[in-house]
């Protein structure tokens, strides 16, 4: 009975960390478990990851859970030590924050706040509270007064905390709390990864990274695909309140509601045609950045895909979005013919241009992906000028640091017809797709 109790605990934290378990799988652990050594750890480990795990990209995260759930002592001893101290924690914030001696009616969640509030700063908060007790013509009548005051001020801090601690990884707590202490303990280790590997060059991801990479890489493009759904166009048809436009529309008339407005979801989106260079200095790069774009792909209409090393190649077809990535990956890596040669823009450029003239609308927004070294750089840089009048934009991500771009003319020569940015990390990429280049493929 324990151990089934232990088995719904774990599957309830993968649940909180994003890791899609069924109740069919539940019951095909808990029998494959009854087969297995207890006393083996690894066994163990092996059995919940083959009957619990069902993509690539959760094993790093089961891996973690594991490990945190299953440490010595985790469920036990640490956990109820983890539980003093908290209480001790909250009886000291309940003691200095107090009026006159009496403790302030702040609500729990606020006093947490608190407990995260720099050191310097609560003692400010505290020198608040004494100066304002023991002032003159100060009596308990006040209180309601400060606590009003001590809450706003926590509210401030409360956003603050929120937006210094971005997480990378969201959790979903339960609300029981065994469950959501090894959900946060988890997620905590994850955040620190994530963010080691979201600030590395992707050129040197190890191949055991790459499963969390895949995690960081789809949480990106949820985050930005969410709000690609929440733009509007007005309509005369009763879609959804268009709340601002009513208020607006109503003021002549005093502000009552006469005139209902409505929004609908945009329909028109510029065309995109994504050109990436697969030559053999960026093809590590490429399998991150088609991985990103291709969790966008639904949400942007008519994405053309394109690769090109000696020559230009077109992918859009294999770039299927029913398809599994890996699977799609695997094609092009292997059917291509360009995959791993050597880079010559000018000719990629005149092909596309000349072959494919029919795609190239002043509504496309072109986003190349390379380092900028090719052979042929002037004739390249001629052809970005043909290619530049017939589209709306060309967007360049450049997967050279910044630091570095002096050192290439073919840099600062494509910049001349090019929108250009750092794109050697994941940071870099997620900074490019918030700033005013996002909202052309919006």
């Amino acid at each position: 009975m324990r151990a089934t109790v232990m088995i719904i605990e774990f599957c309830h934290v993968l649940r909180g960390l994003g890791v899609r378990v069924s109740t069919s799988e539940i019951l095909d652990c808990a029998e494959a478990l009854l087969q297995q050594n207890w006393m083996d750890r690894q066994q163990i480990r092996a059995t919940f990851q083959a009957t619990l795990i069902k993509r690539f990209e959760d094993i790093p995260v089961f891996q973690q859970a594991f490990t945190t759930f299953f440490s010595v002592g985790g469920r036990g001893q640490n956990s109820r030590d983890s539980q003093e101290i908290q209480q001790q924690e909250m009886v000291e914030v309940n003691t200095q924050l107090t009026f006159q001696g009496t403790e302030l009616d702040i609500p729990d969640q606020l006093k947490q706040v608190y407990r995260k509030i720099p050191s310097e700063d609560r003692q400010r908060i505290r020198n608040f509270l004494e100066k304002t007790a023991s002032g003159h013509n100060v009596d308990t009548k006040f209180q309601s007064i400060l606590e009003k005051t001590m809450i706003g001020s926590l509210e401030y801090w409360r956003r603050q905390l929120g937006e210094k601690e971005e997480k990378i990884f969201p959790v979903q707590l339960s609300g029981d709390a065994r469950v959501d202490e090894m959900v946060e303990a988890t997620a905590k280790e994850l955040q620190s990864e994530l963010q080691a590997l979201l600030q590395q060059d992707m050129k040197s991801i190890d191949d055991k990274d790459v499963p969390l990479m895949r995690k960081l890489i789809k949480q990106m493009a949820k985050k930005l695909s969410h709000k690609l759904s929440r733009r509007y166009r007005r309509t005369f048809g009763a879609k959804n309140l268009d709340l601002r436009r009513t208020i607006r529309h109503n003021m002549r008339y005093g502000g009552i509601m006469l005139q209902v407005k409505y929004r609908a979801q945009s329909k028109s989106k510029p065309k995109v045609l994504l050109l990436c260079d697969v030559s053999g200095s960026m093809a590590r790069y490429a399998i991150f950045v088609l991985q990103f774009l291709y969790s966008l792909a639904s949400h942007i209409d008519q994405m053309e895909s394109f690769i090109f090393a000696e020559d230009v190649e077109r992918m859009t077809k294999k770039f299927r979005k029913e398809q599994v990535f890996a699977d799609s990956m695997s094609a092009i890596m292997t059917q291509s013919i360009q995959w791993g040669k050597g880079t010559d823009l000018s000719k990629s450029l005149f092909t596309l241009c000349n072959n494919y003239a029919k795609i190239l609308h002043p509504s496309t927004v072109v986003i190349i992906l390379s380092d900028t070294k090719t052979i042929n750089s002037e004739a390249a840089a001629r052809e970005l000028v043909i290619l530049k009048k017939r589209v709306r934009q060309i967007v360049w991500l450049n997967t050279l640091p910044a630091q570095e771009w002096s050192r290439h003319k073919t840099t600062e020569l494509f910049q001349k017809s090019a929108w250009m940015f750092p794109c050697n990390t994941l940071a870099d990429l997620d900074k490019v797709l918030q700033s005013q280049v996002f909202h052309l493929i919006a």
